[in-house]
């Protein structure tokens, strides 16, 4: 098969493993769902062998697939490689990067995207923002940021900091229970699998409250400590906005690693963002426990309430 007379249907599969499904793909290449099938269905017709398992829920490769998706990762590896030379200059730096991170991250993710195509207005950065770890090694994302080491020797992880925890509220729920203590405490809670993460394993652990909310994701959990209607453990990266409690209670942090494949950073337009991520990630990691953030005694002193419980 040669790969430069055949680069369009390459592009095509490489599309469906990013996205997962036919419609996906063809959103993003400006095609409809039908023309990519279509054009898949020939491909595996000349090559005598499926490339594409089709699901009610998507679509996922073959191991041909799977194999023609890594020539497909090279060849563009090798097109931005092209654009980049030609251009001498890192001023005219232009390629997509494809990047995934927690919702947790999306701020970090976004202001590094914001900063990065300011300087270089010819590149454009993908985010995915998902809780599922997407597979950096088979072309799916360019970098993620992580909270798990999964030991995958063909890609390269690199600590950025320590995502510290701690039990927060908003005002008005600290209007509502001025008396609040860690076993009365109303807890906003997360639903499998998020509440088997470390944190939240060690609120129940410690008998932190009781849960009469449960939410699926951490964005619905931060908007409704928000709102008032109760506390939960979150990242005091995100909480800023909110007040501390119980400070005595060891909630266990979480490493954070930034990710990618060494042939990902051999092209100077991912390398480039990547400093950049690298850069955002850490000043934001590096706030101080109670940057951006009061303990709940140091409020409650402000609004004249004189008994914690």
């Amino acid at each position: 098969m040669s790969m430069q007379a055949n680069w369009d249907d390459l592009r095509l599969l490489l599309a469906v493993s990013r996205r997962g499904s036919f419609l996906q793909a063809g959103q993003l290449l400006g095609l409809a769902a039908s023309t990519v099938s279509r054009r898949l269905t020939q491909l595996e017709v000349a090559l005598g062998e499926p490339l594409v398992e089709r699901g009610v829920e998507g679509c996922w490769l073959t191991s041909r697939g799977q194999s023609l998706v890594e020539v497909a990762v090279a060849a563009e590896a090798g097109l931005r490689g092209q654009v980049v030379t030609a251009s001498g200059s890192h001023s005219s730096l232009s390629g997509r990067i494809l990047v995934s991170a927690g919702e947790g991250f999306a701020s970090c993710m976004l202001e590094a995207a914001s900063r990065f195509t300011t300087l270089h207005p010819g590149c454009s950065v993908e985010l995915q923002v998902t809780a599922d770890f997407h597979k950096i090694s088979r072309g799916v994302a360019d970098i993620a940021l992580r909270t798990a080491h999964l030991g995958e020797p063909s890609l390269i992880y690199r600590s950025v900091g320590t995502l510290a925890y701690g039990v927060f509220a908003d005002a008005s729920y600290l209007q509502r229970f001025p008396a609040v203590t860690p076993a009365t405490a109303n807890i906003i809670a997360l639903l499998p699998p998020l509440d088997m993460l470390p944190q939240m394993r060690a609120a129940k652990a410690a008998n932190l409250g009781c849960a009469q909310i449960s939410v699926s994701t951490f964005a619905a959990q931060l908007e409704a400590v928000r709102r008032g209607v109760g506390t939960a453990v979150l990242p005091r990266i995100l909480a800023t906005d909110l007040i501390e409690l119980f400070p005595e209670l060891q909630i266990p942090g979480m490493d954070v690693y930034l990710v990618t494949r060494p042939q990902a950073l051999k092209q100077v337009h991912i390398k480039t963002f990547y400093s950049v991520l690298e850069q955002v990630v850490r000043q934001t990691m590096g706030l101080s426990p109670g940057s951006g953030c009061q303990t709940v005694f140091t409020h409650l002193r402000q609004q004249g309430i004189q008994r914690l419980g």
